[in-house]
């Protein structure tokens, strides 16, 4: 059975994880919107942002989960 301190440090990374991941899609998202707006290209760098973001936050998810 595992302590009560391995429980909340397993939760502590999943949670820092998903943060990390919705922080990068978020950001990747307003970035993509900023620069269509700056270049007039809607939407055409928001949907390759957005793509690119979510790929990104994909792999800072798994790489942090796997970390010891």
């Amino acid at each position: 059975m595992k302590k009560d301190s391995d429980n909340l440090r397993d939760v502590a990374k999943y949670t820092t994880a998903a943060f990390e991941m919705a922080a990068v899609i978020v950001i990747g998202v307003l970035a993509g919107v900023w620069a269509d707006d700056y270049f007039a290209t809607k939407p055409a760098i928001t949907v390759l942002a957005s793509l690119l973001s979510v790929a990104a936050g994909i792999y800072l998810f798994v790489k942090n989960i796997i970390k010891k």
